[in-house]
């Protein structure tokens, strides 16, 4: 019995970490899935003209739906505005009314250069290169062609600010931009950054816009996000495009080099964004659109097979004469998207309803606590790691002993239950009823090996959510060799790639998989040694699989596990003593 309870809990945590990644792509539903009644016929048009071709050339993004620009009638040439603030440094185009043609974040490296290359010592860059001057812009929508017309022209820039600004604390600068169109319509658009945030606020006044029913305006960013992380799938796996309508999200992610054709979704819409696994961009805005859309498509960049460029819109009624938003593009960090509003914190990757709130506010509350508990001390990560390892153990201690004493007491019964099961062995029921008459005289739960564990279970998995989004552990050094607490601490790599375990060598596994190892082994000693192989693969399927793990994640389950053998060894050697 005792090495089926040690099976089914070594299991269930395979269970955990095996089956976590896919479920992290089943949080929200699917936005393939979900197609709104009144536009279902809408989207089979524009599948029909979905595009054949995958690999669009390097740098340049497929689009969807037809387009129909209006004519550069601007006389306006292309400027450029350098613009440096304390958290990033951007290029500011009078292209669309100020798209940005450039943005990084002095805060943050690793990334990826235009050409595709990944370096880890560059700041990190969150425009992607292209023509495609749309981060973001104004479009007009035509439902009865389906076609856009999008406002990328040059656009004047009033008040002709320099061509280098710098905005520090709370300066900010207003820069206003206009736009003239042959048919009379004109378009103001005042933009205003600050010299301590990451959002920028978007303000447009429209004028002659009011003469098409079946138009909507959108405001649209159609160039995605630029890749920052070395590994490429797990990158993509934790990327996408979300919509946020009356409080609950939608998303689409893109799998392989099919496109998402544009979907749209009907109703009020507060805000939509596009990220990669640690950073965002969002768009929202004062009052909610009456829809949104996403897409997706696939870009050659570099030697990477998937690089994928979302684009996404929040549409409004054409008839709207002023149209105020906001654009954050920053990292998804929880405290400053929080500070944000428009509960745009939705948009990280939380788990399961019933997991999120021990992911926001137990996990990750807890570490950001325990890496700044007093004002201007900061507490490195790894040792706030290491510190949370003990906190976590002195919550689960008393379940980890209580499912040790009914391991033991069932140990101690093993001869009578064998005698019972031998006597009524050919009559299952009064078998079972012995069983458990026995169990109950001697105050025994036969599930109380397993119930502390499954108990525990929902703690496990916001554990793993929270260690492989989190970007405060991204780019933490701790000692020596492990210099980024979110990546493998690999020290060389294999001329080929071992299933499950890859092609790096990480310390941190070989050290989480010695503690498991130890801790299994104190529960192996009242085992029958034909029992005991099982246990040892199960060590070795660990030891493989956690090898490509955050080295943040193995340094606190080496912690964790050696604080387990402990606690075991001390139950243990309390049981002989009593015994005695």
């Amino acid at each position: 019995m005792e090495m089926k309870r040690n099976l089914f809990a070594i299991l269930l945590i395979a269970l955990v970490i095996l089956l976590t990644p896919s479920y992290l792509k089943l949080i929200s539903p699917d936005a393939e899935n979900y197609q709104p009644q009144e536009i279902v016929q809408q989207e089979e048009q524009i599948n029909e003209e979905a595009p054949t071709t995958v690999n669009p050339p390097r740098n340049q993004v497929q689009v969807e739906e037809k387009q129909e620009d209006t004519p550069l009638d601007s006389s306006a040439d292309e400027l450029v505005i350098d613009i440096e603030t304390d958290l990033f440094v951007a290029k500011l185009s009078n292209r669309a009314g100020g798209t940005l043609k450039d943005f990084k974040l002095k805060n943050y490296s690793g990334g990826y250069d235009d050409f595709g290359s990944f370096n880890g010592d560059s700041l990190v860059s969150l425009i992607l290169p292209g023509s495609d001057q749309c981060t973001p812009c104004l479009a007009l929508f035509d439902r009865d062609e389906q076609e856009y017309e999008y406002f990328n022209h040059n656009f004047d820039i009033l008040d002709s600010p320099s061509s280098q600004i710098n905005l520090s604390g709370s300066d900010f600068m207003t820069f206003k931009f206009y736009l003239s169109l042959p048919d009379g319509r004109n378009i103001t658009k005042a933009i205003t950054i600050s010299g301590d945030s990451y959002s920028i606020d978007q303000s447009y006044s429209l004028d002659g816009f009011d003469q098409s029913y079946r138009k909507n305006l959108e405001l649209v960013w159609r160039n995605g996000i630029r890749p920052t992380e070395s590994r490429e799938k797990e990158e993509n796996q934790y990327s996408g495009a979300v919509i946020y309508q009356a409080g609950e999200t939608d998303d689409i992610k893109l799998k392989d080099e099919t496109p998402i054709v544009r979907k749209v979704y009907d109703g009020n819409t507060n805000w939509v964004v596009i990220k990669n696994k640690y950073f965002l961009v969002g768009i929202t805005s004062d009052f909610p659109g009456k829809y949104g859309t996403l897409s997706a498509t696939n870009l050659i960049f570099g030697d990477r097979l998937i690089t994928p460029v979302y684009s996404a819109s929040i549409g409004f009624d054409i008839n709207t004469a002023i149209l105020n938003s906001s654009l954050y593009i920053g990292p998804q960090d929880y405290r400053i998207l929080k500070a944000e509003g428009h509960s745009l914190d939705d948009a990280m990757n939380w788990g399961f309803a019933f997991i999120r709130p021990i992911s926001k506010y137990v996990i990750l509350g807890l570490l950001t606590f325990l890496h700044n508990p007093f004002g201007n001390i900061f507490i490195n990560y790894g040792l706030v790691l290491i510190l949370f390892a003990f906190l976590i153990r002195l919550i689960t201690g008393p379940l980890t002993k209580k499912s040790a004493e009914s391991a033991q007491k069932m140990q101690q019964l093993q001869p009578r239950m064998k005698l019972v099961q031998e006597k009524y062995k050919n009559d299952p029921q009064r078998k079972n009823q012995e069983m458990m008459k026995l169990t109950k005289e001697h105050g025994v739960n036969p599930l109380g090996g397993c119930l502390p564990m499954l108990i525990q279970m929902p703690l496990l998995f916001a554990l793993f959510v929270v260690f492989r989004n989190t970007i405060e552990f991204r780019g933490a050094e701790f000692i020596f060799w492990i210099k980024d607490l979110s990546q493998p601490d690999v020290i060389f790599n294999l001329p080929f790639s071992v299933p499950i375990y890859g092609d790096g060598v990480a310390i941190l596994p070989i050290v989480m998989g010695l503690t498991m190892f130890l801790q299994q082994k104190q529960s192996m000693a009242t085992m029958d040694k034909s029992q005991r192989p099982m246990m040892y693969i199960m060590s070795g399927f660990f030891f493989l699989l956690f090898n490509t793990f955050p080295s943040g994640l193995n340094l606190y389950y080496a912690v964790y596990n050696f604080l387990s053998f402990l606690q075991q060894k001390k139950i243990r050697a309390g049981a002989i003593k009593k015994a005695s």
